[in-house]
């Protein structure tokens, strides 16, 4: 439909049971009994070119800087040159390659550095390749991480605006001095001009998540009485100063942009207020184009996690561009097409960022633009592979990309010799195995004992703010339907289908786990269940007094699972607030109580131990805002009609529960290898099947099975 001759497509509700694809350039729909109703609209100014500077750019998608930990010597290697080149043959308009350090007191050796000469050619040849292969323009960051500098890596104390400790490294950084300022002023500006030298389109200065710049700007952490400190004016001149003479080494025509917390989110930091005046500011002393993304790494507010609704900080970003001239990139979450295209259309921005959709899919601007929605690979924002890996020190995966970061090394061939292969679990490791396989060459059927697939995705997605987790499943689901496998549901792998006389070449035992049992007396009784049965809504009541025995992710998930029956979801709470229909202090309370009484226990020291790092504190913070209790160190003796018994340090006590859900782990499931082995019929085990571990594992165990087929 199209309204005063613009091609905007009304929202529209898809019919019950139809899917998306994009013809031309249009989201339509089709049939697909899997999918629920969904909105469709045209994708017009994310495929629309931009010009910053004089800088051409096909297209509204950013891949902001990211660190990768893809080197230990500051060098721009091969695997930093494979993971960038595959982004850009995917087809994203401004792709950033960094962080790059401008010194090592402020950086690490696990990212390339631009303060001596060194990378200089190496990155010069790249991006020789990347223009003369593809569209896709190279910016670089430079970067400064000040006070959070680990002084293991460079040997050096940290050196910060104040001495004012790092929550991040806890380490108390040095005082900058007068001529600490003047060196670090010139090391960017010095670096900017080997960035020239190299070849990069587009710089971008950090001044954001609580590094060197930012650090400047907040009251937090500058407490100086000099030029540079007290009031915000004062906070901003080193900030400014570095883009002035940044922009006096490089010149007038090379295009620079800056990125920006649009809000610190934390307690007395800069608001979006101050960042719009920073931004304006930055504008006038030589900036091109503000990205604009959440708060430090610091806060206690979500920015990146599932339960950060998609979007969600595009505000900042329309904060920021009342304010400025210049081009404005919004970022965070929105690595969603048709969520990044509602962003560009608001006028919220000029440009949006997706950095770990990116990682996920190389492939998915060129994809959206040509029709293959439904072959994305959608970034679940779990942080596993990811986040989590590089905070603990580890390089850059990916949960649903098992090549991020491996490209040269791991190439997808075609099979010279076709296989008929049965798989046996719908699982991830076997919907990962199928498809990979498919996509070799081979002839794949794989059968699940359920009506749904995704294994253990299921429970996974069932707490709140994890709903995102469901795309996993769809998009494994569609990249299968596109490889050609065959999928049959409700249909359980037996011994009679695997004899060699059906044919197969191969059975992939893919049949995943299921919840371990334990033994305790009153552990049959029947307030007693599973927290699998739980997070599956199997248990049509739920009683008052929890217990929860087990503190590993599903034992603390399924407490906030179940902390939240009953209470508002962010839309009745939109609305009441809107509305005005309840009291602000009231309707928050209605948030935070669930009228149950829930207690997590465990011998464990720490709960939510296996929970990743960028997600376990937020996960933790739930749980403390809607009143469940943890107790660690605490050994689980008896299971009575109305309470549990257990042993603590200060020794036995009674726990009132007229409900126990047991969330003790899980074991392998497989009935199928010693059958096999009988009639001689090849098979391997992945996933669960062969031992419980993390989806990241059964994923890459999957698809790297299937590369030796």
């Amino acid at each position: 439909m199209y309204i005063m001759n613009c091609k905007v497509t009304l929202y529209a509700l898809i019919p019950q049971g139809f899917s998306l694809f994009v013809d031309r350039g249009i989201l339509k729909w089709e049939k697909n009994p899997h999918l629920k109703k969904e909105l469709v609209m045209e994708l017009v100014r994310l495929f629309e070119p931009i010009t910053i500077n004089g800088l051409e750019i096909s297209n509204r998608i950013v891949m902001p800087s990211m660190g990768l930990g893809y080197t230990d010597d500051y060098t721009f290697n091969e695997r930093f040159a494979g993971f960038y080149r595959e982004r850009a043959q995917g087809g994203v308009g401004l792709m950033t390659v960094g962080p790059i350090a401008i010194d090592q007191v402020g950086a690490a050796p696990f990212m390339p550095g631009l303060f001596d000469d060194r990378n200089i050619e190496s990155l010069r040849n790249f991006i020789d390749t990347v223009h003369s292969d593809t569209e896709t323009r190279v910016a670089t960051q430079l970067f400064h991480m000040g006070r959070n500098a680990f002084s293991l890596f460079t040997g050096q104390t940290p050196i910060a605006p104040s001495p004012v400790m790092s929550t991040l490294n806890h380490e108390m950084p040095r005082e900058m001095t007068g001529d600490d300022i003047e060196g670090v002023k010139n090391a960017f500006a010095s670096a900017a001009v080997r960035a020239g030298e190299a070849g990069f389109d587009f710089i971008e200065l950090i001044a954001c998540t609580g590094y060197l710049i930012s650090q400047f700007l907040s009251p937090v952490t500058n407490k100086r009485e000099d030029e540079y400190g007290g009031s915000f004016e004062n906070r901003m001149c080193f900030g400014l100063e570095v883009i002035k003479r940044v922009r006096e080494a490089v010149g007038n025509d090379v295009p620079l942009g800056i990125r920006i917390a649009g809000n610190d989110f934390l307690e007395g930091g800069n608001t979006n207020v101050e960042a719009a005046l920073f931004a304006a500011e930055a504008a006038r002393a030589g900036i091109d184009a503000i990205n604009v993304t959440g708060g430090w790494h610091e806060t206690n507010i979500p920015q990146l996690t599932t339960n950060v609704p998609p979007g969600a900080y595009v505000y900042l970003a329309r904060g920021v561009k009342a304010k400025v001239d210049a081009s404005v990139f919004a970022s965070n979450r929105l690595g969603d097409p048709l969520v990044a295209e509602r962003a560009l259309r608001s006028g919220s921005c000029d440009m949006v960022c997706m950095g770990r959709a990116l990682i996920a899919d190389p492939e998915l601007p060129n994809k959206v633009k040509e029709g293959k929605l439904k072959e994305v690979i959608s970034c679940i924002s779990c942080n596993q592979g990811c986040f989590d890996a590089l905070f603990s020190g580890n390089p850059v995966s990916c949960i649903l990309n098992p090549r991020a970061g491996r490209e040269n090394e791991l190439v997808i061939k075609k099979t010279r010799t076709k296989k008929r292969i049965l798989v046996a679990g719908g699982g991830p490791a076997g919907m990962e195995f199928a498809l990979t396989a498919a996509g070799r060459g081979h002839d794949v059927t794989l059968h699940e004992t359920e009506k749904d697939l995704g294994g253990q995705v299921n429970l996974a997605k069932a707490p709140p703010g994890k709903k995102e987790l469901q795309k996993l499943i769809d998009s494994m689901r569609n990249r299968m339907d596109s490889a050609g496998v065959k999928v049959r549901m409700n249909s359980t792998v037996t011994p009679g289908m695997i004899s060699n006389n059906d044919g197969y070449d191969l059975l992939v035992i893919a049949s995943g786990a299921e919840p371990l049992k334990f033994h305790v007396p009153g552990i049959d009784k029947p307030h007693v269940v599973s927290a699998w049965d739980v997070l599956l809504d199997n248990i049509p009541t739920i009683g008052q007094n929890v217990v929860i025995v087990g503190g590993s992710a599903t034992g603390c998930e399924t407490a906030h699972f179940i902390a939240s029956m009953g209470t508002p979801d962010p839309g009745i709470f939109t609305h009441l607030m809107y509305h005005g229909a309840e009291d602000p202090e009231f309707a928050t309370q209605l948030l935070y109580n669930s009228g149950r009484t829930i207690t997590v226990i465990d011998m464990v020291n720490r709960m939510a131990d296996n929970v990743g790092r960028t997600s376990r504190w937020s996960l933790l913070k739930c749980l403390k805002l809607m009143g469940v209790a943890l107790r660690p160190q605490t050994r689980l003796l008896e299971i009575t009609d109305d309470a549990v018994v257990v042993e603590t340090e200060g020794g036995t006590e009674s726990i009132p529960a007229d409900m126990v859900v047991l969330a003790m782990g899980a074991r392998s499931v497989d009935t199928l290898s010693e059958e096999c082995a009988t009639k001689g019929v090849p098979c391997i085990k992945i996933g669960d099947a062969d031992a419980p571990r993390k989806i990241t594992d059964a994923v890459r165990e999957g698809f790297e099975k299937a590369l030796t087929v």
